[in-house]
């Protein structure tokens, strides 16, 4: 124990710890930026046919912009836990609220997943199948290339997304969704689509971020 301790001591001195959010030494994430990170819940439908519900835990700002970066590109295990009980806040009210028999991560394009050496979301979707006991399905695939979605606004993302995806395997039950973040919704209905498409049922999506939706 006491080596253990003296090794923790040697990496903080090394590698000390600084805030996701503002840099500051100390804290992974400090007080201050954590209020900015403080999960809720946040319910809202689709803005196009068809309709599901959406559950979201922490509001879109930059520190969750930070914290979301340094998960999907820097692989940080304290992000990725952030994100994680984000994800599992919003999870435990679409459970209650709606239900659901397995969970479906929104996929990385094959290229991005390589870069970053895994599927982002798929790994927070099989730690949050381990702990309610809900299969976690990877049942999603991208089928063509889209454009870079930042530069688009609402409906061109919707129209850039629009049969990008297909779902892989028909699967009996309640599926419900996981991604990172919702801004339009686009990326979520184009799932939802390709899900339905295939005959399975879609309870709900969940992210941890919701975005100002864009116009």
């Amino acid at each position: 124990m006491r080596a253990m301790k003296s090794i923790r001591a040697l990496q903080e001195i090394i590698f000390p710890s600084r805030c996701l959010g503002c840099g500051q030494l100390g804290l992974e994430i400090c007080s201050l930026c954590r209020k900015n990170w403080h999960p809720h819940i946040y319910r809202q439908w689709s803005q196009h046919l068809p309709t599901f519900p959406i559950y979201s835990a922490v509001t879109y700002s930059p520190i969750a912009g930070k914290v979301l970066l340094a998960a999907k590109e820097n692989n940080l295990v304290i992000a990725d836990q952030l994100i994680y009980k984000a994800l599992g806040h919003a999870l435990t009210f679409a459970l209650r609220e709606i239900g659901g028999d397995f969970l479906i991560p929104i996929p990385s394009r094959r290229s991005v997943a390589r870069s970053r050496g895994r599927q982002f979301i798929a790994a927070l979707t099989y730690q949050l199948s381990a702990e309610t006991g809900l299969p976690a399905h990877e049942n999603l695939e991208h089928i063509r290339r889209v454009r870079d979605q930042s530069s688009l606004d609402a409906k061109s993302r919707f129209h850039n997304l629009d049969g990008s995806m297909k779902s892989l395997n028909f699967l009996s039950g309640k599926a419900i969704v996981i991604d990172d973040l919702v801004t339009t919704g686009a990326t979520l209905q184009e799932a939802v689509r390709a899900l339905r498409d295939r005959g399975i049922e879609v309870a709900a999506a969940v992210t941890a971020c919701v975005a100002e939706p864009l116009r």
